[in-house]
């Protein structure tokens, strides 16, 4: 068990050395439906990424493998200049949006 928190502190540690992700107006890629860990290297691991739980029981994501991406805020193609990003997310074998 504590070979797994360590593995799931460095992930997340690693996760929070990275910069900002395109800061420089670069567009906003299309993440809906790819795994979070995808989802977090196609924005350049931005650390200020929200996450929110798409069956709304407010879970924390403590593993980014084991999610996948619903939502996404802002839209694709929009151009990314330091606003918030925000990712709706379930674990893989779950629905997107709430039942």
């Amino acid at each position: 068990m504590k070979r797994i928190i360590a593995a799931a502190l460095l992930a997340l540690s690693a996760l929070a050395l990275t910069g900002p992700a395109h800061a420089d107006g670069t567009p906003m890629p299309n993440v809906t439906g790819k795994g979070l860990s995808v989802a977090y290297k196609d924005l350049n691991h931005n650390k200020s990424i929200q996450l929110k739980d798409g069956l709304g029981a407010h879970r924390h994501v403590l593993w980014p493998a084991n999610w996948k991406v619903c939502e996404q805020n802002p839209a694709p193609g929009t151009p990314l200049n330091n606003q918030k990003v925000t990712l709706t997310v379930v674990k893989h074998q779950e629905k997107c949006g709430k039942s």
